[in-house]
């Protein structure tokens, strides 16, 4: 093995705001909370690299296919002052890339239960388990939370090193197609973003009866994967809102029976109106927010909601969104906020699903890239595009 690798590496000046005041852990740590308050000046490109050491409690793997989350690409932009326009928690010098498969080629001497040659997808959400927080079994809630690719080294690179006990194994996704290395590197690197739809719709939403119809705002990967979600878990009607004409082809893809543009009501009544005619008066018994538009989502949502309907906040969202929360009490409706995708079995259950056919989100794949071209990967904004150093090179 050699000594160095390819890594998309990203840097950034550490020049925090007049007027923002470091945390305490943003002084003793040198991440920051709010990226876009610290970062300026950031920027990345395709360099070479050290391979990574690992220690007793993490294995070394060769990255086999790693996807382009929104994050990665919007990270890089700058505002007029030339700060990060990320608002989440990074650091930086970094390799980004926190949706990645790959082989374990080393293992750290106190890992157990992996071996070289094991094809594992890496969990985003590194949980301390110490915190009060994963104390009580919310993971994605951890008050010291980690994410590869955002406060230390990620999967945009030939090999990461990772703790043993956030890497899944993906042997039983390769043997279902036949040994296909590939496909399990692929379909292992969108176990994150389906993990997050899972995560909202099952775990934190309680999911559907069979039979109930569903409603899903924003055909992005999450949504898509809630989508393909919900299909298997038996939506009578599946209904998705979209405007962007590659993203509403994708959403049909992976089963919705209906999309519509949001932007071509007049008015949240009348889209309000078609779900109930939809759905024959029964209203929506589960919304998936994936969009982040909830001004724009929740007038809609809460004049066609079920009886006992639910409403899962996935998408992103800032500001303040005024709710009429009669609807929901009169409705005996819920509203539940989700984020992540760690602990409550959430891996282990999608990667059944995909083992067994059930899902196959490589019908949301719109790009594959070789690592050294992955900046024009990230020009494409509909669907999943996926990077590996086994991809050929564009042709220039």
């Amino acid at each position: 093995m050699a000594d160095t690798m390819r890594a998309f590496y990203v840097e950034a000046d550490h020049e925090p705001r007049p007027g923002y005041k470091m945390s305490e852990r943003e002084l003793t740590t040198g991440r920051a909370l709010r990226g876009n308050q610290i970062w300026r000046n950031i920027r990345g490109s395709v360099v070479d690299r050290p391979i990574p050491t690992y220690s007793d409690d993490q294995v070394l793997i060769k990255v086999g296919a790693a996807g382009i989350c929104g994050t990665d690409a919007h990270l890089l932009k700058k505002d007029a002052d030339g700060y990060s326009m990320y608002d989440g928690h990074s650091k930086y010098p970094i390799i980004t890339g926190h949706e990645f498969a790959g082989e374990i080629v080393a293992v750290g001497k106190n890992v157990k239960k992996l071996k070289v040659g094991d094809l594992v997808s890496v969990e985003s959400m590194h949980w301390c388990g110490e915190c009060d927080a994963c104390r009580r079994g919310m993971f994605n809630q951890c008050k010291d939370l980690e994410e590869p690719g955002l406060t230390y080294d990620g999967g945009f690179a030939e090999y990461a090193a990772v703790k043993a006990k956030y890497c899944y194994p993906l042997n039983a996704i390769m043997d279902y197609y036949g040994g296909d290395k590939m496909t399990a590197f692929e379909l292992g690197a969108m176990i994150e973003p389906t993990g997050v739809a899972y995560n909202g719709l099952f775990v934190r939403g309680g999911g559907i009866r069979p039979g109930g119809h569903v409603a899903v705002f924003g055909a992005g990967p999450i949504g898509l994967a809630a989508i393909s979600l919900m299909k298997t878990a038996g939506a009578a009607k599946l209904i998705a809102f979209e405007s962007v004409p590659e993203r509403v082809e994708l959403a049909k893809a992976c089963g919705a029976d209906y999309v519509y543009d949001p932007t071509s009501f007049k008015s949240p009544d009348e889209q309000a109106e078609l779900l109930m005619d939809l759905t024959n008066g029964a209203g929506i018994s589960l919304f998936a927010e994936c969009a982040g538009a909830t001004k724009f989502t929740y007038p809609v949502m809460g004049k066609a909601l079920a009886i006992g309907g639910k409403t899962v906040q996935i998408g992103h969202t800032v500001g303040i969104t005024p709710v009429d929360i009669f609807n929901w009490q009169w409705n005996a409706a819920t509203i539940s906020g989700s984020n992540g995708q760690s602990g409550q079995g959430i891996y282990p259950d999608v990667i059944a699903l995909m083992a067994s056919g059930r899902i196959d989100m490589r019908k949301m794949c719109t790009g594959r890239f070789n690592l050294e071209d992955i900046e024009e990967g990230m020009k494409i904004t509909a669907g999943k595009v996926l990077v590996s150093t086994s991809y050929p090179r564009l042709n220039k």
